[in-house]
């Protein structure tokens, strides 16, 4: 079985691995692409704890059943038995476990073997670019869900990559009319503003961080870190109104430091945003459906022979590509 195995830091090969027989209530599914999350490069640069080589990456991916039905898969598994399952947070399952995560192994292969419950047929006009974001825009779902916002709330995102964009057109969608979004991508800053954000402010420049303080005034009522970094989440909290709510979502550093007396004294509400549940995997993959959501014109696809140039490319000059899918059959 075909597989592409991160096998030491930045790097990733092509093996052939023995096939796994699926487990009782499990389905094989035929992978047909799999798509490049921003922790399976936390993983490849080698910043990632829980991913340790030899593994293969990859918890993003449209495949077919032995049927012949194409299928997205929830790749987050939970015990569906501890007090967090049972209240519908399967998110914070004590035992969950993730595709690419630990020692389960990933998407990057020509099959994996997925709990029936966590399967989805999908119709053959959800094209694989678009069936692919399931995974990444159940997380969008799920903070929006959380963090519960006000209605006619101005919005900042700090961060204009996947999970940049995707809250842009989410924000979009509920009719949100005012939204910054931030980066030092000026590739990026651009598509944003075609998306539909209202500044896109480059913060790698005094001009671009002077935009964003206007832009704000007093303060935007909801601000996502999509980024995670420590000035990214710093700029989210500065960003950020007296009363306001900060939601966390980027995970690219383990630990930051934060001017939290500032933000004591305009009491912030801090929300911090893991995953998602089974219901907010459902809502994702209908908002696709319904093409309310669409970040084809910026994906690009290479075949998994070609990963290394993949990862590399994702790495080092992404450009204005927010999600790379690499197609396995």
């Amino acid at each position: 079985m075909r597989a592409l195995v991160y096998t030491a830091n930045r790097i990733v090969t092509m093996q052939d691995l023995p096939p796994v027989t699926p487990a009782p209530g499990e389905v094989a599914i035929s992978v047909t692409a799999g798509g490049i999350c921003g922790s399976d490069m936390s993983g490849f640069l080698g910043h990632s704890r829980r991913r340790v080589p030899p593994l293969v990456l990859g918890h993003e991916f449209v495949g077919r059943l032995a049927s012949g039905s194409r299928v997205v898969a929830n790749p987050l598994f939970s015990c569906d038995r501890c007090r967090a399952c049972l209240s519908g947070q399967q998110n914070l399952c004590a035992s969950w476990r993730l595709l690419g995560l630990d020692r389960t192994q990933g998407c990057f292969t020509e099959s994996v073997n997925i709990p029936e419950s966590q399967i989805y047929t999908i119709p053959d006009s959800l094209s694989d670019e678009q069936a692919v974001l399931t995974e990444p825009l159940a997380n969008i779902v799920h903070l929006f869900r959380i963090a519960a916002p006000h209605p006619f709330f101005r919005m900042g995102i700090v961060g204009a990559g996947t999970m940049g964009a995707l809250a842009l057109q989410g924000a979009l969608r509920l009719g949100v009319k005012d939204i910054l979004i931030q980066d030092v991508s000026q590739l990026r800053l651009d598509e944003a503003l075609r998306m539909g954000a209202t500044v896109a402010p480059n913060v790698s420049t005094e001009e671009g961080r002077n935009l964003a303080r206007t832009f704000a005034g007093d303060g935007l009522d909801l601000v996502l870190d999509a980024s995670g970094s420590g000035p990214a989440r710093q700029a989210a909290f500065d960003l950020c109104r007296p009363g306001g709510t900060v939601v966390l979502l980027g995970m690219g550093a383990e630990r930051s430091e934060i001017d939290f007396v500032s933000s004591i004294r305009k009491e912030h509400r801090v929300v911090m945003s893991f995953a998602y549940t089974p219901a907010d995997f459902e809502q994702a993959l209908k908002l696709l459906i319904a093409n309310e959501i669409n970040l084809t014109p910026w994906t690009q696809t290479l075949p998994l022979e070609q990963g290394q140039d993949a990862f590399d490319h994702m790495a080092n000059t992404p450009g204005s590509t927010l999600k790379m899918l690499l197609r396995v059959n």
